[in-house]
């Protein structure tokens, strides 16, 4: 997965995450466990380490965790092999999960829901993001419209500009994403971060674009469905 893209390096979507949760959240959380599923490399992982009590990356990915093992920084974050959608951990067990840009890259994207909910505590939250099927820009190989089109015609997309024989990456629709975290209580972040990027590290390439700031925000709102990416806390209630 590329950690590094027009939505900033992996210091800048650290940063960007971490103010989130602590908006959402309103506390201190040196006392809170956090969940990272699909770490990667752990780059994100580590950033977040030193702000929780305990901070846990999974990726199922043996060469990625193993790259994560050795660049652990500190003595709070752990690293381990599981798959995103069979958490090896018991009910309720965090206070804060997040799932940045790794919906896409599972098969079965229901059970990865299901287990971030399930490890959930009550009143928790997770850090979302990811992509929308409607993006005109297929960041994971570079060729404009590859979502959009149905898969037979998206692997032979691949396979003419010699990205690769299949197309492995699954984006939804807008609709689709809310439908699959309906549990959760969802707060859309976009308006806020598309009002004003700075507080969030966004890199110029989109700060550039400071008229969106100027618009009214039911008209922000209402342009959700064709946001190219989205940035949620979802909350599991009480």
């Amino acid at each position: 997965m590329n950690q590094d893209s027009r939505y900033g390096t992996r210091e800048q979507k650290s940063k960007k995450i971490i103010t989130i949760i602590q908006e959402s959240i309103g506390q201190d959380l040196s006392e809170l466990t956090c969940l990272d599923v699909g770490c990667s490399t752990g780059g994100i992982t580590n950033n977040l380490a030193p702000y929780f009590h305990e901070m846990i990356g999974i990726d199922i990915n043996h060469e990625m965790v193993s790259k994560a093992m050795q660049s652990s920084r500190e003595n709070q974050e752990y690293f381990s092999i599981a798959s995103a959608h069979n958490l090896p951990f018991g009910d309720k067990n965090f206070d804060v999960a997040i799932c940045a840009q790794v919906y896409e890259h599972v098969s079965d994207q229901s059970a990865l829901a299901e287990e971030i909910w399930r490890t959930l505590k009550p009143g928790g939250i997770c850090f979302f993001s990811g992509p929308n099927r409607l993006k005109i820009m297929e960041e994971h190989y570079w060729l404009p419209f590859l979502s959009w089109l149905p898969r037979p015609l998206a692997n032979l997309y691949m396979r003419v500009f010699k990205r690769g024989a299949f197309y492995d990456a699954y984006p939804l629709f807008y609709w689709q994403i809310r439908r699959l975290w309906n549990e959760f209580e969802i707060y859309d972040y976009m308006p806020e971060i598309l009002r004003a990027p700075e507080r969030y590290e966004l890199n110029n390439d989109l700060r550039s674009g400071s008229w969106i700031r100027n618009l009214p925000i039911w008209i922000i709102e209402g342009l959700a469905p064709f946001y190219p990416n989205y940035n949620w806390i979802l909350k599991k209630p009480l």
